[in-house]
């Protein structure tokens, strides 16, 4: 991890991410982190001191089994968060984090500002999104679909907001399946019109309203 410096960089980053806007609390002091691919950036064993706003860049989230053997959890673009469940808990966090690319984040330390973020409510609105949208990944991993045809056309209706996967390595973890599975289903959902390629690694829902047809 690199802590950059420079005043003006920091302060681009913080404005172009629009970070200020989450908080009604004045005078909040940031800095900017960077990550390198594969850089650990979040263990268990470790406390978290900061919330970290993902600015840039993809992170891939992941448990270790008591065998040893690694479970994926998500791979996220920015923006994001991490560090907001560990500010309610107050604990270590659950799993591991890791770049997946370079990535970069405007961090803000808790310890100094803890108090007064209990009682921002702009913050506090942001910290209850963050939490949906990860209630909402974790409902995915346990929905009932019964084949990983439905779990891709769950994926692309209910949980990307834009009804796209971009990039096949992130949407390997978060539908639990192999690259050559998931290129396999997508070939034949691409056959069938109920999704189209738009890019290298990149397909979308042709029809939103398809999907309901489906589980009907």
């Amino acid at each position: 991890m690199k802590k950059i410096t420079d005043f003006k960089q920091t302060e681009n980053w913080i404005q172009k991410a629009k970070i200020r806007d989450f908080f009604s609390t004045p005078q909040l002091h940031f800095s900017l982190y960077q990550y390198e691919k594969g850089e650990q950036i979040t263990s268990p064993d470790k406390r978290l001191e900061e919330i970290l706003f993902v600015v840039e860049g993809s992170v891939r989230i992941y448990g270790i089994r008591n065998n040893g053997t690694v479970s994926p959890v998500n791979q996220q673009n920015a923006p994001t968060i991490i560090g907001d469940m560990e500010f309610a808990e107050q604990g270590n966090p659950p799993f591991f984090t890791e770049a997946a690319t370079t990535v970069l984040c405007v961090a803000l330390p808790m310890a100094p500002y803890k108090e007064q973020l209990y009682k921002d409510i702009r913050f506090l609105h942001v910290l209850l999104h963050s939490y949906a949208e990860k209630l909402r990944l974790f409902a995915f991993v346990d929905a009932p679909a019964q084949t990983l045809e439905e779990r891709v056309l769950l994926y692309l209706k209910n949980l990307s907001p834009t009804h796209q996967i971009q990039g096949i390595e992130a949407a390997v973890l978060q539908l639990r399946c192999s690259r050559r599975q998931l290129q396999r289903v997508l070939q034949k959902l691409c056959a069938d019109g109920q999704v189209e390629k738009i890019g290298r690694g990149r397909y979308r829902l042709a029809n939103p309203a398809q999907t309901e047809e489906c589980f009907e």
